[in-house]
């Protein structure tokens, strides 16, 4: 990361992406090391974009907020006799030693290992990849706090959809996808058509960035993605989150919708086109949101037509939508009620752990 990044306070917008990050992180990392069960020996965790590890105010960075989450999880990691794989990395050589004097000083006597490296993002993850996909089986962690656009190309991606166990998390700057595509250089990273935007309202460029991404993906592959809109002034950025299990989606878009219950997918209100000036809570004032009103109408169709015909793809499509479980469960009771289709036993979390049942459409 860019040395002066780190000489001022963290802005509101990053602030919002670190705190996606470290919730997300809080939420993972119990799953594999404090399991009643222990599947995996070996858990890794990758920060190619580290930094410094803190703002000029002490504020963490993604770094940082990895080595004290890791401090809740010391006597399970010991316990369950762990190997908790730490890789950071940061272009710029003064970022990375300083990195590594902060993790020292919070976090001298750690039970697991940290490589650091200093090195172009191209050529560590080319150099990574080969160890990565050895241990594809096992969980991992990617997070990519890239500045711009750049990193997180076609091959990149398709890289990381091989990785069966990899949660994938990254920051791209949508406002500029949408003002350079039309640029040579530009075309050299993302494939992203300038017209894709003409028709999208100014404020959904990163909606329009993840769906270029989402359409990676193939069809016969199930692999779910999520994106969160970050509004810094008059530009949008944001995260796009990747998972090939559902309990990895729900885990994001819990924490989505916790943050603004009118979307789950911005840090303004997206849908509305009116920009929200101060904290988050002034969501709470909003319309009713048009995401759930387009969602439940197409649940509805799509059961009553016979498109989605059981319990997993009910929630595969709420998932895909960007949806949670107790979304579609108000459809689903809706039309119980309605005698439109028979009797479902519905679930509001941990999707993954439930026996598929088929829906049964009721004749009219």
């Amino acid at each position: 990361m860019a040395k002066q990044f780190f000489t001022e306070p963290f802005d509101d917008g990053t602030k919002i992406k670190l705190e996606i990050f470290r919730r997300y992180l809080e939420s993972w990392l119990p799953t594999f090391t404090k399991a009643k069960e222990v599947h995996w020996k070996n858990i890794f965790i990758y920060d190619l974009f580290a930094g410094v590890g803190k703002d000029s105010d002490g504020n963490y960075g993604s770094p940082l907020l990895i080595v004290e989450e890791l401090k809740r999880h010391y006597n399970a990691i010991r316990e369950n006799d762990l190997n908790i794989h730490i890789v950071f990395n940061d272009l710029e050589k003064d970022n990375i030693q300083k990195l590594e004097s902060e993790v020292n000083v919070i976090a001298p006597k750690r039970p697991y290992s940290i490589k650091y490296y200093n090195k172009d993002f191209k050529e560590l993850f080319n150099e990574l990849f080969p160890k990565m996909l050895t241990h594809s089986q096992e969980p991992m962690l990617f997070f990519c706090d890239q500045f711009g656009i750049k990193h997180i190309t076609e091959e990149v991606f398709n890289k990381i959809l091989k990785l069966k166990r990899t949660d994938l998390l990254f920051f791209i700057s949508s406002s500029f996808v949408k003002r350079f595509s039309e640029l040579n250089e530009f075309q050299k990273y993302l494939q992203i058509q300038k017209e894709v935007f003409n028709d999208a309202r100014p404020f959904h460029s990163h909606r329009i960035v993840f769906q270029y991404y989402q359409n990676m993906v193939p069809e016969d592959k199930e692999y779910y993605l999520a994106p969160f809109s970050i509004q810094k002034g008059k530009n949008i950025y944001g995260l796009i989150f990747g998972s090939n299990h559902t309990l990895g989606i729900e885990k994001f878009l819990n924490i989505g919708w916790k943050l603004n219950s009118n979307s789950g997918d911005a840090n303004f209100n997206i849908d509305e086109e009116k920009i929200a000036v101060g904290e988050l809570d002034l969501f709470e004032s909003f319309n009713v949101p048009k995401k759930c009103q387009l969602f439940e109408k197409e649940l509805w169709d799509n059961i009553l037509n016979r498109k989605i015909i059981s319990k997993k793809q009910l929630y595969s499509f709420t998932f895909n939508f960007g949806c949670l479980p107790k979304h579609a469960n108000s459809v689903i009771n809706k039309l119980v009620n309605d005698e439109k289709i028979g009797i479902l036993k519905l679930s509001s979390q941990r999707i993954h752990s439930l026996n598929d049942e088929k829906i049964e459409v009721l004749n009219e």
